[in-house]
């Protein structure tokens, strides 16, 4: 696969690295925010308070597939461009639902959304593909997911304080303001970035049948996209039944599960950082291999908690390792995968997104079907399974190729 030159701007600038780090975080920051929000949402509109969980499901029927609208447009216009519109459809739909009146029109204005607010995770991994590929990209990815983990730890948070000073419709004229201050971050800290990168990879591959081929058939490209596609699967599975599943089986209350979320979820800024400490002794593999040889010990442990139910400490013990092991791994695998894509890393990045996702709506679809007994089995036969197949995927495809080192 032909390379187009590498394009280093300033990878080590702090603001890029927010700024890539900030859009990264549309997606969370938009569903974790409206959460605290919901019930008060369905109570308006007469309906019970549970149904408001739809404007969730209908951002991500949005987000799945329109992932794959923004590389594209990204690779045949330059990033900046498409970057703009989405942000422009985003902050439209924000205002919307902030003055929709019905929950029905909500989730319609939700589901458009979702289609925008893929443009900021796709086109910033594009970008950072862009920065010369190798450790440089793995380090800054590595660094932009440390940040982006404080926003589902924080959104939630930010939803409840609007909710003491205002309603639900605050938290969507928040949410307005928010991508305002996107784009004032995309003009100042990330264009600047891009003068002279669009001009010295000129010419991009549009987006065909033949590419899409031919970035299946690379060994990491595979790698990376199957690997991610098989943990989230996994992960889907906690965020689909571990609230009911601990609360049937533990007595756990949604209260006290929300601590528990927490803490697995506080992985999500530790993985990155051993991540990037490794990058800096070991070779760009290294946190690959820690990251799925412990989704396969986790794997296996899930296995046997499945015969027979433990304490929760245990159980959520393993959750975390779980969380953490792909945590460690993601920087380096989108990486990798990304790494022979530098003449269509925009297409690359859409796909590196798009498919997790469907392996996130199928893993919790099918934690919630009747082919498990309970949600313990569910649970660690879901986790297991995704820890095992990853370990899996990563020591067949994972390793470094003769032909040429992935090392930076």
């Amino acid at each position: 696969m032909t390379a187009s030159p590498d394009v280093r701007p300033f990878v080590q600038r702090p603001s890029f690295i927010f700024a890539l780090a900030a859009i990264s975080a549309m997606t969370a920051t938009a569903i974790d925010i409206s959460l605290p929000g919901q019930p008060a949402m369905a109570v308006e509109f007469g309906q019970r308070a549970e149904e408001a969980g739809v404007i969730i499901a209908a951002y991500f029927i949005g987000y799945g597939p329109g992932q794959l609208l923004w590389g594209p447009l990204a690779d045949k216009y330059g990033r900046m461009i498409p970057l703009y519109i989405g942000l422009t459809g985003f902050l439209i739909t924000s205002i919307l639902c902030a003055t929709a009146d019905s929950l029905e029109s909500i989730s319609l204005y939700r589901l458009i959304q979702g289609i925008f607010g893929g443009s900021g995770p796709v086109i910033a991994r594009a970008i950072a593909r862009d920065q010369g590929g190798g450790k440089d990209t793995a380090k800054l990815m590595a660094t932009i997911l440390m940040i982006f983990g404080a926003a589902p730890l924080l959104a939630p948070l930010v939803g409840s304080g609007i909710l003491l000073f205002t309603t639900w419709h605050g938290i969507f004229w928040f949410l307005a303001v928010f991508t305002v201050a996107l784009m004032f971050v995309a003009k100042f800290f990330i264009a600047p970035s891009r003068e002279g990168a669009e001009r010295v990879v000129q010419k991009r591959v549009p987006l065909t049948f033949g590419l899409v081929i031919e970035l299946f058939t690379h060994r990491d490209f595979l790698m990376g996209t199957l690997a991610m596609t098989t943990v989230f699967g996994g992960y889907a599975a906690i965020l689909g039944i571990g609230a009911a599943m601990t609360n049937a089986h533990y007595g756990v209350t949604p209260e006290q599960f929300g601590v528990l979320f927490a803490l697995s979820a506080s992985s999500v800024m530790i993985g990155p950082a051993i991540s990037r400490k490794i990058l800096g002794t070991r070779s760009v593999r290294a946190p690959l291999k820690l990251g799925a040889a412990l989704s396969g010990i986790i794997g296996v442990a899930m296995l046997l908690c499945a015969q027979e139910q433990v304490p929760l400490y245990i159980l959520w013990s393993l959750v975390f390792l779980y969380c953490l092991a792909f945590s460690i791994m993601m920087p380096v695998a989108n990486a990798i995968a990304l790494e022979p894509a530098a003449h269509a890393a925009g297409t690359a990045s859409s796909l590196l997104s798009a498919l997790p996702t469907i392996g996130a709506a199928a893993g919790a679809a099918l934690a919630s079907s009747p082919v498990f007994e309970h949600g313990y089995e569910a649970l660690t036969l879901m986790l297991a399974g995704g820890g095992i197949a990853t370990c899996i995927i990563v020591m067949l495809l994972g390793g470094e190729r003769k032909e040429k080192q992935a090392e930076a």
